[in-house]
């Protein structure tokens, strides 16, 4: 910044550099300039030039002659203090440079889908989730072995519960299979010696935004966690019951079956 400063007090008059040059010198040297010292100095050079200029229009006026060096002069000095504050804007606001983007990465592919063990409940219209695999060319199913969900026959389908301003309205796991967004299966709890078939009854809520909490559980203290953990991070869509936002409440049977777990001792 300094450099361009001592570039436009080249611009001043020469009357006015034999002055004051070294008072500017060192000015210069004792303060820090910024763009707006710069712009200070050029409106200062323009100020001086115009006043000189103008004495001389006004001198070559009284005796009827306008010389013409004074117009180029002006002329000059106008286009050098554009350079100047052009050279300026630049060392201050870099052009980009416009260098080669590589690409980015391709994404990471999905993880297959992942259905549950159907061995567990075989007799079961709804033992393996999701209920339509894709076919074709999709991925290979991923089946969590040794782990099955079975969706509970309700006795008191379609009825409301009511707790202080909420309003649950009980609906089979089976009918609400359109609306899941995210489901996450259990795993077989490592470290526990039962042996054969343990099931867990899990009762959980849906709420407004899709979001899942579990109300209560049966079962035994491994398998209820691995359960629990598991149903509260399903997500659905968010549900409605004659056009207005409900909550809905349902219950699903997970079983475990150590047989089929792998890498459990039986």
């Amino acid at each position: 910044m300094r450099t361009l400063i001592r570039w436009a007090a080249r611009l001043y008059p020469a009357i006015w550099r034999n002055r004051y040059a070294a008072e500017f010198e060192a000015l210069l040297d004792d303060i820090s300039p910024s763009l707006a010292d710069l712009c200070d100095v050029l409106g200062d050079v323009l100020r001086v030039r115009t006043t000189s200029a103008m004495d001389a229009v006004s001198v070559a006026a009284s005796q009827m002659t306008l010389r013409l060096p004074v117009v180029v002069s002006l002329t000059a000095h106008a286009f050098m203090i554009a350079l100047v504050l052009w050279a300026a804007l630049i060392y201050v606001n870099p052009m980009p440079v416009q260098g080669i983007i590589a690409p980015l990465p391709p994404p990471a592919p999905d993880p297959p889908p992942q259905v549950t063990d159907a061995r567990i409940f075989p007799n079961a219209l709804y033992s393996s989730l999701p209920l339509f695999p894709s076919q074709g060319d999709a991925p290979r199913l991923y089946v969590a072995d040794g782990v099955g969900i079975n969706f509970l026959s309700l006795p008191d389908i379609g009825a409301t519960y009511r707790q202080g301003n909420a309003e649950w309205r009980v609906w089979p796991g089976q009918a609400l299979e359109s609306f899941i967004v995210r489901r996450v299966l259990p795993e077989f709890p490592r470290g526990t010696n039962t042996p054969g078939s343990v099931s867990v009854f899990v009762e959980f809520l849906i709420t407004r935004d899709g979001s899942v909490k579990v109300l209560r559980t049966s079962g035994p203290a491994p398998f209820t966690s691995a359960a629990q953990s598991a149903i509260e991070r399903w997500v659905y869509r968010p549900l409605e019951y004659e056009n207005s936002p409900c909550e809905v409440v349902t219950r699903v049977e997970v079983g475990f079956e150590s047989e089929f777990a792998p890498g459990i001792s039986r």
